[in-house]
């Protein structure tokens, strides 16, 4: 197949990482893969430099000079149809299909109520809890809509020597005796780092030596000063290290003992999907999809949103068993290359997709 993904978000986060290792996979199948990006994207430049074949755009809708122009090269180059990611890239794909007879399949990578989901050939879903909302908000219809569950790298794993894990630890300064849960991901009142910072003092009377590392951009200024000024009322600051995002998550990955995830709302967090693949143990609020990647018990522990207390005392249950941090960690390892890796998932997009361009070229035949 010829396939256009199209992406249209800038920088690196769950839905532009999921579509470049979309394409890098069929390409690896046989496939010929050409991306669409905003310009300055990082998806671009991480596409283009593994040797895709890249087209820019800001995928404005009107005037209706840049559909023009990529529905021409889209049959100029014979793509069998365009794989949509992010929101402003799914209504350009839309628009596309119908003004280049190409068909179009759709990621949902998010719940949003947006009218064009209906519109395609196919909705992929990331999560069953996605795919219930499509069907019930953007009245896509059952027999157009596929959950395939989000997946990652898993040969994307730091592997650092223990020293070298040691200097890590140390550069945010994290002593050799600290049980480290990090918590990776925008600050933000989605994230749910509030509530993160009020299980702490649960968590430190049972475990004193624990620490916290908050690494992400900061989303929004007011909810961070909310956050740290929380940490100064009860007395838990010096035990969070703040940093920024990063791109290399395994690295910051590689620091963790494990991995936290605080929000209040969620659909798959590709950020679970990188913990298991580093075989850290999570802590996750039970919220969207979460319950369908982690297993309670086996690979992490899973608590109500908003409720410190249950997330301290989580957190606390961990901090004090290393052998269940580990036990936890492999069957997360094993749970990921089972049903979350490319390996496992690939093959369900690729199907898919090429059930789609039969139906349009058996409907064009008839």
């Amino acid at each position: 197949m010829r396939i256009m993904q199209i992406t249209s978000g800038l920088t690196v986060n769950g839905a532009t990482n999921h579509s470049l290792l979309v394409g890098r996979e069929l390409a690896a199948r046989g496939h010929d893969v050409v991306f669409l990006c905003r310009p300055d994207s990082w998806i671009g430049q991480e596409a283009a430099s593994e040797g895709f074949d890249v087209l820019t755009s800001d995928m404005h809708r009107w005037p209706a000079d840049e559909l023009r122009r990529i529905s021409t090269y889209i049959q100029h180059r014979g793509v069998d149809l365009v794989h949509t990611h992010m929101s402003r890239a799914h209504f350009f794909g839309v628009l596309l299909r119908w003004m280049s007879g190409v068909p179009s399949v759709a990621t949902a990578h998010n719940c949003r109520v947006q009218f064009h989901w209906m519109f395609n050939d196919l909705v992929i879903a990331v999560s069953d809890k996605t795919r219930r909302f499509q069907e019930s908000y953007n009245l896509v219809s059952p027999h157009k809509i596929v959950t395939i569950h989000g997946f990652v790298d898993e040969g994307e794993v730091c592997d650092l020597s223990d020293e070298q894990r040691r200097q890590l630890r140390a550069s945010f300064g994290v002593e050799d005796g600290d049980v480290l849960f990090g918590n990776l991901g925008p600050v933000s009142p989605r994230k749910g780092q509030l509530h993160l910072i009020r299980a702490l003092p649960h968590l430190l009377q049972r475990a004193p030596n624990a620490k916290v590392l908050l690494a992400g951009d900061v989303d929004c200024q007011e909810y961070a000063a909310l956050v740290r000024k929380e940490a100064e009322t009860l007395g838990v600051a010096s035990r969070i290290v703040w940093t920024d995002g990063a791109d290399d998550v395994s690295h910051v990955l590689s620091a963790f003992d494990v991995s936290v995830l605080a929000s209040v709302e969620e659909n798959f967090p590709t950020v679970l999907l990188e913990a298991m693949a580093a075989s850290l143990p999570v802590v996750a609020t039970d919220v969207g999809g979460v319950a369908e990647c982690v297993a309670q018990g086996e690979t992490g522990v899973l608590v109500p949103p908003a409720d410190p207390a249950a997330l301290g005392e989580a957190l606390a249950s961990l901090a004090v068993s290393p052998e269940s941090r580990t036990t936890m960690g492999q069957a997360g390892r094993m749970r990921l290359l089972r049903s979350f890796s490319a390996r496992s998932q690939i093959q369900g997009i690729e199907k898919a997709l090429a059930s789609v361009v039969r139906q349009r070229s058996h409907a064009r035949a008839a």
